[in-house]
């Protein structure tokens, strides 16, 4: 019969040798804990990502970067990604089809979206929090060598010390076995020379150990404990849901066994180890239940594998007629399906070959029919070059022109005519579009240019305007505060005679505006002569450039302010009345109460405007 010792190994299918063991320590001491993290880790729903908007896949991506770690979401953020990137590149597309429709130059497109940034914080916020982890990972296993390191240390001193007594020493034995235990994984480079050396001091202690009949009896209780507890955990492992977690643990359980629970004495070792290994092989009984498993899933592969040999079939006997843009789309597809096909798992061993010989024969058909069509395809393209060497000599008969309504229109059309003509021999394609491109962009540069003698006038406004500036913030203004209100009213009307400005320039009229205003603050009025000077200015403007465009601009403009404010004011009045008793006292509507009499100010405000606007006499 063989002993303990002989069959611990094979028990659980591990080779029964010292070196096996010291090996499988530092590779798998954590695999319980493992399997249970990714078991955590599955229970992180995996979603149709693609089917997400952009806010949606955002605040997914949060919601996972708060709520789990950060080395459990890597694939969620990994799919994320990439239909985040995927629906942006639909949307440019789509965005830049219309662009160029509605006649738009293809180098003026832009795509802008602050999707994109925001995305990207997240997604920098993850990369981040992983680089960390795996930081504090190389962090742990550092200090978890100097811990296996001093534990060594210890364990030598013990027996080759021997300054205390039996209980004491057999208590720092044991707690130096559990840190050993509980010591998480080391760099790889250093774990073989760390076991080895840990086990030779370990089988130096047990030899020593053999020699002291105290400390042997303390041992073997405590081993005894130990198998006690492990064959009460095999028990519960019978009926665990999960076969595979039973199974690892199982594992883990003789691991532990053979660290924890050897030596005991002599009259319970078989009894023991008879019963842990009846229950192992109970456990290891479940593999069928896992064998099951295993081949559904293998069926359903197979039912998957078959669905999209079909759907490449169906593709076949369907892309006969397409143009080229739907053979784009089939290519894609069939791509996607190939992929997919890899992609999954294995199917059952007697279905294997024929399914990937149907594989085989479809994608060979699909590439064969390809071929045919793209043959054909040369003749047809050989006349669109034709066609767009046409379109660009016109191209050329307008790059000089200056008759620019005419030549705009006729641009923009052969453009729109060049995109629908199709494609071209390769050999010429980028040719031809360089030289059509650069030809449109020859007159389109000269279009843009015309404006070149309005943009001198700007500049000479800007430097008028900088003239007046420094002239203004030198003026003294009069203290009396009609006077100033005058002199004040004059530099403004001055400054809106100069005209405009480069775009570029604009911060000038900001710069004299906040001036402006500060000089108006200086004059400390009242909100009332504040606002009656503001409506009196506006009336000067008005009468001074003598233009009923402008009163009617004015008129129409403080209508629809009217309006707003109405508007905004029954809202807030509705807002109120749904609670009961409401007064300006409650602590709740304090502020919207405060909002209803300030809108109701700038109501009063607008409507005197209104009314003098109405009374203006242009002819006056």
């Amino acid at each position: 019969m063989n002993t303990e010792m002989d069959n611990l190994h094979n028990a659980d299918g591990e080779n029964n040798s010292n070196e096996s063991t010291k090996n499988d320590l530092n590779t798998e001491s954590y695999k319980t804990n493992e399997s249970n993290n990714q078991e955590e880790s599955n229970e992180i729903t995996l979603k149709d990502y693609d089917t997400f908007s952009f806010d949606v896949l955002i605040d997914e991506a949060k919601n996972l970067l708060s709520k789990h770690d950060v080395q459990d979401i890597r694939e969620h953020f990994n799919q994320i990604r990439d239909a985040f990137k995927n629906k942006l590149e639909k949307e440019e597309a789509e965005k830049k089809k219309a662009f160029l429709e509605d006649g738009g130059n293809e180098i003026d497109f832009r795509y802008e979206t602050s999707y994109r940034e925001k995305f990207n914080v997240v997604y920098n916020d993850y990369k981040n929090q992983l680089s960390i982890h795996h930081k504090q990972n190389e962090k742990k296993e550092d200090e978890n060598l100097a811990e296996r390191l001093a534990i060594i240390d210890e364990l030598k001193s013990l027996y080759q010390e021997q300054n205390d007594s039996s209980s004491s020493m057999f208590k720092k034995f044991r707690e130096l076995k559990t840190r050993w235990h509980n010591a998480g994984r080391i760099p790889a480079k250093n774990a073989e020379n760390i076991f080895k050396n840990y086990f030779f001091h370990l089988d130096n202690f047990y030899t020593y150990l053999d020699m002291n009949k105290e400390l042997q009896t303390l041992d073997y209780a405590h081993n005894l404990e130990v198998r006690y507890s492990i064959i009460k955990r095999a028990e519960e492992l019978i009926n665990e849901p999960n076969v595979q977690k039973a199974l690892n643990e199982l594992q883990y359980l003789h691991r532990l066994w053979k660290e924890e629970a050897v030596p005991v004495q002599e009259d319970l070792r078989e009894p023991t180890w008879l019963h842990f290994k009846e229950l192992t092989n109970k456990i290891h009984d479940r593999k069928g239940e896992l064998n099951e498993k295993i081949k559904q899933e293998q069926k359903d592969n197979l039912e998957k594998k078959n669905e999209i040999i079909s759907k490449i079939k169906s593709i076949n006997e369907s892309v006969a007629n397409k143009s080229h843009s739907e053979w784009q789309k089939a290519i894609t597809e069939i791509n996607t399906l190939r992929e997919n096909f890899i992609g999954l798992g294995r199917v059952p061993k007697d279905k294997n070959a024929e399914t990937w010989d149907a594989f085989k024969k479809e994608t060979r058909e699909f590439n064969h029919i390809k071929n045919d069509f793209y043959k054909s395809l040369k003749s047809d393209q050989q006349i669109n070059l034709e066609k767009k060497t046409a379109l660009l000599e016109i191209a050329k008969q307008h790059a000089e022109s200056t008759d620019w309504n005419n030549s705009v229109a006729v641009i923009k059309k052969i453009q729109n005519d060049w995109k629908n003509i199709g494609h071209v021999p390769r050999k010429n394609s980028d040719k031809i579009w360089k030289e059509f491109k650069e030809t449109c962009n020859k007159f389109f540069d000269r279009y843009k240019k015309r404006h070149e003698q309005d943009n001198e006038k700007l500049e000479q406004n800007f430097e008028q305007k900088t003239s007046f500036l420094d002239k203004f913030k030198a003026a003294q203004i009069s203290e009396d505060k009609d006077q100033a209100l005058k002199e004040l009213q004059s530099f403004k009307s001055e400054w809106n005679t100069l005209g405009k400005v480069p775009s570029d320039k604009l911060a000038i009229n900001q710069e004299f505006n906040s001036l402006y205003n500060s000089k108006i603050s200086d004059l400390n009025l009242s909100k009332a002569e504040l606002n009656d000077y503001e409506l009196q200015s506006l009336v000067n403007k008005v009468k001074a450039n003598g233009n009923s465009s402008m009163l009617d601009d004015e008129i129409r403009k403080t209508r629809k302010n009217i309006e707003e404010l109405e508007k905004d004011i029954n809202q807030l009045d509705n807002n109120v009345n749904f609670f009961s008793n409401a007064n300006k006292d409650s602590p709740l509507l304090r502020d919207v109460f405060k909002q209803i009499d300030e809108k109701r100010k700038k109501l009063t405000e607008e409507e005197i405007k209104l009314k003098t606007l109405f009374n203006i006499d242009l002819n006056d």
